[in-house]
């Protein structure tokens, strides 16, 4: 009499992995998509997570499971729209690309990068999160991307090569220290004419104090 193979744990268990870390996927993603919901309908203070649990069709512990806070769907909302930005930036390689417009071309696709999230409410609530945890949202979303600090130093490194200015602080810092600013108005700025202006005083405040020698130094 013939028998049916037996499957083994070996056997099973790839495809239940598999399988699971799929479903978990999705079910991280519902919850994140109906966050984001209760947020703009409610505010990021009114949001509830018993609301945002029921939307998304799970219980309320399974939503602490995947955020451990409202903050921290927050920073995936972040995380992401860096990591766009980032590859926005990573592009921009060609041979004119001055300091200047690279730094006017990172502040045109933050801010059209964050437009495209909706409401002002929820703009702001991120915008308030990249300076009271920046350590946690300049991690890439995705672990084999490079951060958008890794991208303009990249890039400033490439226009140093170019003959540009050298900086003397760290390149890095010197990254960090310009996208702090520019959030700082972002943060204090409301969306318009004004915050555009505020913004491309920095750059030129910016750029000067790098050809001035405040951040570079003589090759």
């Amino acid at each position: 009499m013939s028998h049916s193979p037996t499957l083994t744990p070996s056997s099973v268990l790839p495809q239940e992995k598999g399988g699971r870390a799929r479903k978990r996927a999705a079910t991280r993603e519902r919850l994140f998509e109906a966050a984001l919901k209760d947020f703009r309908e409610y505010g990021f203070a009114g949001a509830q997570i018993d609301r945002i649990a029921k939307s998304a069709g799970v219980v309320r512990g399974t939503f602490y499971f995947h955020f451990p806070s409202k903050d921290d769907v927050l920073i995936e909302l972040a995380r992401r729209i860096n990591g766009r930005i980032a590859l926005r930036i990573a592009v921009l390689g060609d041979s004119s690309t001055s300091l200047h417009d690279l730094l006017r071309r990172v502040n045109d696709a933050i801010l059209d990068e964050h437009t495209r999230i909706g409401e002002a409410g929820l703009q702001a609530d991120l915008l308030s999160l990249y300076m009271r945890r920046p350590l946690d949202v300049g991690i890439p979303d995705d672990f084999n991307s490079p951060t958008l600090t890794e991208v303009l130093v990249s890039h400033f490194e490439l226009i140093e090569s170019r003959g540009g200015a050298k900086m003397s602080m760290d390149k890095e810092q010197v990254a960090v220290v310009f996208m702090t600013s520019l959030f700082g108005i972002y943060v204090r700025i409301p969306p318009g004419k004004e915050r555009r202006i505020a913004c491309e005083a920095l750059i030129d405040l910016f750029v000067g104090g790098i050809q001035s020698g405040t951040l570079a130094e003589s090759h």
